[in-house]
């Protein structure tokens, strides 16, 4: 029989030995968990990478689009071809184009009141902030606001002898910061505000009710509705003037508020790849020749 000691070495170095296969064990299950979490990160950074691709590709097929209708079409309205949203769209490789689903929709952005509107050369537009204040209250919003947004657009621009105090808007969330603006206005101005980077008429073929109310002196909510009834049932405005005399009070004043032509567009768009999903968002100016150009885009 070997001695106790003998018997305890040989016993300690099993027991060694042991360790050593469950340590190696356990380091090779990190080491394959580690591969399998960096190859699901590659192939989502891959479906991210190609998902993006394709919605530049959405969105140069917008541009197409509305230069198409722009040559189809004097004015720009609610049914032109632009305003056909896509919808769960495959676009994925020909043997499985179900795994990538392309979404997306064209906005009319001069259907909204442009807050752009309120100011010029960094001085307020007092019509301009009566308009403002007068969708605010059709909208259930405090309409002291108006004059709130109209100094902060005012301090973004040059005036005659000073440079701007504020940074520009680039859209209505940039409101935000200011007193009194909550998340819950922000969304209910969404459908009827933009922030455009020049002063814009207003469409009178795709603007709400509540905008063409707004702008329009002395329509009110009610003639503004009655107006979108009759155009909504394809008795579109065919110019300005077309607008002027459909009005129920022949004398209202429009100005030069009110158009039937668009030239900015924004662009929302998503892709889906997978468990990986991409948005976009854009703006689109088209020029009087029809070419679009992309003024920023937001991924």
């Amino acid at each position: 029989m070997s001695p106790p000691n003998a018997i305890r070495q040989r016993g300690m170095a099993v027991i060694a030995a042991l360790l050593v296969v469950v340590a190696a064990s356990a380091l090779t299950t990190s080491i394959i968990e580690r591969q399998g979490l960096l190859a699901g990160i590659l192939i989502s950074e891959g479906d991210r990478s190609q998902a993006a691709w394709m919605l530049r590709g959405g969105l140069d097929w917008s541009r197409v689009v509305l230069q198409m209708d722009a040559d189809q079409n004097s004015s720009t309205r609610q049914d032109g071809i632009w305003s056909r949203s896509i919808i769960g769209l495959p676009v994925g490789a020909a043997n499985d184009p179900q795994r990538a689903l392309l979404s997306g929709q064209i906005e009319d952005e001069q259907g909204k009141y442009n807050l752009r509107n309120l100011a010029e050369n960094a001085r307020i537009n007092s019509q301009e902030v009566l308009a403002l204040e007068r969708l605010l209250e059709w909208l259930g919003i405090d309409s002291s606001l108006a004059a709130v947004v109209a100094q902060r657009v005012a301090d973004a621009q040059f005036g005659k002898e000073t440079g701007p105090r504020a940074l520009g808007l680039r859209s209505i969330d940039d409101l935000r910061v200011l007193h009194g603006v909550t998340s819950q206005i922000i969304d209910a101005l969404q459908p009827y505000v933009t922030v455009l980077p020049a002063a814009t008429t207003v469409n009178a073929n795709t603007a709400t009710a509540e905008v063409l109310g707004a702008v329009v002196d002395e329509l009110g909510l009610a003639g503004a509705r009655e107006l979108v009834i009759q155009r909504d049932k394809g008795q579109w405005f065919i110019n300005r003037a077309d607008f002027v005399t459909r009005l129920p009070g022949r004398k209202l004043d429009v100005g030069r508020r009110i158009g039937v032509t668009s030239n900015w567009f924004r662009v929302t768009g998503e892709v889906t790849i997978g468990d990986t999903m991409v948005a976009l968002r854009a703006l689109l100016h088209r020029s009087d020749n029809g070419l679009s150009s992309i003024r920023w885009v937001i991924y």
